[in-house]
């Protein structure tokens, strides 16, 4: 079974707080969602290429609402007082797939999937990440574990950046 995250960043309408949500499928079937309200960043569409700048979110900010797993996410598997954000250090796309570095608890990665357009002001990118390329591993409470591979979602603003000309040909 996977886990499934999925981290949700809002549009950047003036009234609305870009957040995360992350859904975590576990064994045994259970399921549970950490929310992040401290995300950052952008995608710019320029001549047809998705671009990311300045994409974090801030793990301090994740929350369960259970505050034993929301502590144990946190300090033990995250350490978020040693890593307190992930960061896409580069993301662009182009004809629906993308490929970008990530870096979570210091250990950048690349990373490949898909994006889309969901309107005028907002872009959807879905990508796996595996958890043990991030130091991440054995996660369990009370024979309840997490499996390695996870699913993640994010939708950023979109802005749409001025078309370049074309350099002059060379004589």
């Amino acid at each position: 079974m996977k886990i499934s995250i999925v981290l949700l960043m809002l549009s950047s309408f003036v009234f609305a707080e870009p957040v995360a949500d992350v859904d975590f499928s576990v064994t045994m079937g259970k399921k549970f969602t950490a929310t992040a309200k401290g995300v950052k960043g952008k995608v710019v569409l320029q001549n047809g290429e998705y671009i990311s700048q300045g994409v974090s979110v801030d793990l301090k900010t994740l929350t369960t609402n259970m505050d034993l797993r929301d502590d144990h996410m946190k300090n033990k598997y995250l350490e978020v007082g040693k890593f307190p954000e992930a960061i896409l250090t580069s993301g662009k796309g182009k004809d629906g797939k993308g490929v970008g570095k990530i870096k979570i608890r210091g250990v950048e990665k690349e990373i490949k999937g898909t994006y889309k357009p969901l309107n005028d002001k907002e872009v959807e990118a879905k990508f796996d990440l595996n958890l043990p390329d991030y130091n991440i591993a054995g996660i369990r409470y009370m024979g309840i574990g997490v499996k390695d591979t996870v699913n993640v979602r994010v939708v950023l603003p979109l802005e749409k950046a001025a078309a370049t000309a074309a350099a002059p040909a060379k004589k």
